[in-house]
């Protein structure tokens, strides 16, 4: 029994192992923007052809997509939000070590910025809340909104990732990283911009806040596409 044990802590311990790794979190990141972004853009052509009530970028919530009363596959934007959290996971564990790789002596090892450090930690940990926000965002979808935790998931992902944006904005400022300054510039700026437009524009009641909320997720993905894209053009780290 204590073998059997062992055996599973030993594969469980090697799959996490693999997590961070460059061809993994790669893989995982092209599955994820391979299958969202057609899911989310087929979601949006059926429900504003066939959907009940129509279905419009300005004047319709994200989260209408999940919903039965405004598209007859409310599933296909529940499938994507669950397979973008899961295979961005990776992606989140590797940018970690990206930003701030433990050098591999010890000597080296005292010289490494803990402000560098620290922010990278942080960065993952915004990170996986965005993506367990996302994950809970297609489970807890507009029809099955329990208890609320469907506000409460979206606002966990956008949360997370805009705040991992940020933190990651001022690692690529700060720091050698590789990745292009003005990228980093938009990081801190670019979602974090958005995402206070947003609450102000839905404080105010104004009918422009879903789209408000499109351009939320927009400036996200401006983000996480192009950062993905010159990350992983090459294995310039792992090498």
């Amino acid at each position: 029994m204590i073998k059997d044990s062992k055996k599973k802590f030993n594969s469980v311990k090697s799959i996490l192992n693999q997590i961070p790794k460059f061809k993994v979190a790669r893989t995982c990141m092209i599955l994820g923007i391979s299958i969202y972004i057609p899911l989310l853009i087929l979601s949006v052509i059926i429900a504003a052809i066939f959907g009940p009530q129509g279905y419009s970028l300005t004047l319709n919530w994200i989260s209408d997509l999940g919903g039965s009363a405004f598209t007859p596959v409310p599933y296909l934007y529940d499938i994507a939000c669950i397979f973008a959290g899961m295979l961005t996971v990776p992606f989140s564990f590797y940018m970690e070590q990206y930003l701030a790789p433990l050098p591999k002596t010890k000597v080296r090892a005292k010289k490494i910025s803990k402000l560098r450090l620290a922010l990278s930690t942080y960065t993952l940990l915004s990170s996986l809340i965005g993506n367990v926000g996302y994950i809970g965002v297609g489970i807890f979808s507009e029809d099955r909104n329990y208890f609320n935790l469907h506000s409460y998931t979206s606002a966990l992902a956008f949360g997370g990732f805009t705040l991992a944006a940020m933190l990651m904005g001022f690692l690529i400022l700060f720091y050698d990283t590789g990745i292009p300054k003005p990228l980093g510039v938009y990081g801190v700026f670019g979602p974090s911009s958005a995402l206070i437009l947003f609450l102000i524009i839905n404080q105010m009641g104004s009918f422009l806040a879903p789209y408000f909320e499109w351009m939320l997720l927009f400036s996200i993905l401006i983000w996480i596409i192009p950062l993905s894209i010159i990350v992983f053009h090459e294995d310039n780290w792992t090498k």
